[in-house]
């Protein structure tokens, strides 16, 4: 099962940090596989909530079914997803203050029979990046 894990620091506190990553509309200025979303969107998102978002990995276009797991302000927020052919993802944030701001990590699990053997690893590599690339982009968000 590919799995991947990126942290960075910023110095936004993890309520800042916490009030972008729950805001479905701030999603296309940080996160790197974002292509857009479909249906309705809820404008806050807490446990429960669902949506569905257009994303695009390894070149591949997908849409994925989002249902909010963890919504544990502002240390925990996760989510489950169905996609195509099968495939079960996770996203996982955690938050954790630090003396001059937070820690963020990136969590993201993928399952299913399309991702065994080669793609795995294929899956991981560019999940890693594109994860690496999303909390860049969200730090400099934060300041």
């Amino acid at each position: 099962m590919p799995k991947v894990s990126v942290s960075t620091e910023t110095k936004a506190a993890p309520e800042q940090v916490w009030a972008v990553l729950t805001d479905l509309s701030r999603t296309p200025e940080w996160n790197a596989m974002h292509e857009g979303f479909t249906g309705d969107v809820p404008a806050t998102v807490g446990e429960g909530s669902t949506y569905k978002q257009k994303v695009k990995l390894m070149g591949m276009p997908a849409e994925m079914s989002w249902r909010v797991v963890t919504a544990d302000a502002p240390k925990h927020f996760e989510q489950a997803g169905d996609g195509p052919m099968g495939v079960k993802a996770k996203n996982r944030f955690l938050i954790e203050p630090t003396g001059e701001g937070s820690q963020i990590t990136y969590e993201m699990e993928f399952a299913g029979p399309a991702l065994n053997g080669p793609m795995a690893a294929m899956l991981e590599k560019q999940a890693g990046a594109s994860a690496k690339t999303a909390l860049e982009k969200l730090s400099g968000l934060l300041g």
